[in-house]
């Protein structure tokens, strides 16, 4: 029997989101399963015994697995390296327990982001063009870049840590301990504590948009407290709330200004905007837009197109799995 079918996993903090692609890049399987963020073979070993029971005889198709994990990763050695999500996975060998798990020989590892550029670059909102940038607004923020058709990783795989390029050195301390770096500001994390210290405010504080805090937006913070989500405040946005609006504004246009620089410097076909917080669409695109156009040297550059990503949560796996397909082992 051919061996057709290709593997792909996305290793989050929480969930290891996973699908089974066939040679027209059709999802045979998808689901995800939970993730031992202390221990790599337990999580691996949970993985293969999930897909590979799901896909029953049908396991002597796979022909390979690739896996995309949030962090510093050498596609080389198969070695992840710093991962604050996942800290019990970092210094760690990806390729071996792989191997071992699904009985095959040919394994990639990826960074997550550069696995789901190369996904949306194949199948989603990157479809034919061949410079991009990824930004991925999650918990943190992260990056990638692909040039000429190819992700771009650098001498040490560290290249697109887009979240900490510094936009303001008295800015607020951002998790990596630097200061003032993009995910300081556009990160889930970030707007969310944002939202918490205007709510505690004991007087109304100027907000970009020229307004001061409303007094429901104070109330309706300071009751969920931490049970507070970006989805809430997007809502309150949504419903005309001006200081959730203005929250989104302020973020929006912060990731202009890293925008604008990343086009300064790289001129790609367009940016791609994903993660959970990119599900505000316009209310953090359309600042981010205004702060490009404004931004941005060459004037045949100022309205790259900046878009929101196509694939949804498995962007990563089916990046993952495009990479493992492709790879001369």
């Amino acid at each position: 029997m051919a061996q057709d079918l290709v593997i792909g996993a996305d290793v989050g903090g929480t969930w290891v989101k996973y699908v089974v692609v066939d040679t027209a890049d059709q999802r045979v399987l998808q689901g995800e399963i939970a993730t031992d963020t202390g221990d790599v073979g337990i999580t691996i070993g949970l993985l293969a015994r999930e897909v590979l029971g799901a896909l029953g005889t049908d396991r002597s198709r796979v022909q390979a697995v690739g896996l995309a994990c949030a962090g510093i990763v050498s596609p080389d050695s198969g070695r992840l390296g710093r991962s604050p999500n996942l800290p019990g996975w970092e210094q760690q060998d990806l390729s071996a327990p792989l191997r071992d798990a699904f009985g095959l020989r040919n394994v990639v590892v990826a960074n997550d982001v550069n696995a789901a550029l190369y996904g949306e670059y194949l199948h989603g909102a990157g479809r034919g063009c061949l410079h991009l940038v990824m930004i991925a607004l999650g918990t943190g923020v992260g990056g990638g870049v692909l040039i000429d058709g190819r992700l771009l990783l650098g001498v040490h795989n560290s290249a697109g840590e887009i979240g900490h390029m510094i936009l303001d050195l008295d800015g607020p301390t951002c998790t990596c301990g630097n200061h003032g770096c993009l995910e300081a500001y556009a990160g889930s994390a970030a707007l969310l504590r944002r939202a918490r210290e205007l709510a505690a405010a004991e007087s109304a504080v100027p907000l970009g948009s020229g307004g001061a805090i409303s007094d429901s937006f104070g109330d309706f913070v300071n009751r969920l407290g931490t049970q507070l989500t970006t989805n809430e405040l997007y809502q309150m946005a949504e419903a005309g709330d001006l200081t959730a609006v203005a929250l989104f504004r302020t973020a929006g246009h912060r990731l202009g200004q890293a925008t604008a620089s990343l086009i300064n410097l790289l001129n790609p076909d367009r940016v791609i905007v994903g993660g959970g917080l990119a599900l505000a669409g316009d209310l953090i695109l359309e600042p981010c837009r205004e702060v490009v156009r404004d931004g941005v040297l060459a004037e045949q550059a100022r309205n790259t197109p900046v878009v929101s990503a196509a694939l949804g949560p498995h962007a990563a796996a089916l990046g993952a799995a495009a990479l493992a397909r492709e790879t001369e082992f």
